[in-house]
């Protein structure tokens, strides 16, 4: 567990938290290794949990008339956080596409630490919050461009 605390104090969901704090989240980590094709979280099924990916890369695929790729995520990206937060289904497919390893917080475990207001789970809810509001504003530009 220790060697992810290291550098998951860069990834910008656990920012402002301390080593100790970090180290408790993972607690209720699960390791997760992905081999190229294998599908992660699949567009329009339940959220389970948010992925914060330690090695590999991954695609965010969406499905229509075609899959579109809408971008390509690698060591110490996260994904997943949206259903979490919006109890929506899935926004999109993400697929292995170099081997890789990720950390999963589990949605239920996770949602019963901020039930029980563990100042950890806050703090990551916080930063979710501004890296959506940080992403809406980039893709309102993109749009008034």
């Amino acid at each position: 567990m220790n060697e992810y605390i290291e550098s998951f104090q860069t990834v910008p969901l656990f920012k402002g938290l301390e080593p100790t704090e970090i180290q408790n989240l993972m607690r209720i980590s699960e390791d997760i290794v992905a081999k190229k094709s294998d599908t992660v979280v699949l567009q329009n099924t339940p959220g389970d949990g948010f992925y914060i990916i330690s090695a590999g890369a991954f695609e965010v695929l969406k499905s229509g008339n075609r899959n579109e790729v809408l971008g390509r995520l690698e060591s110490l990206s996260f994904f997943g956080e949206m259903s979490l937060i919006s109890n929506e289904m899935r926004s999109a497919t993400v697929m292995c596409v170099e081997d890789g390893r990720l950390k999963k917080i589990p949605a239920a475990p996770f949602q019963k630490l901020l039930d029980e207001g563990d100042l950890v789970a806050y703090k990551v809810i916080r930063n979710m919050a501004t890296i959506l509001a940080q992403r809406l504003a980039a893709s309102d530009n993109r749009l008034v461009s």
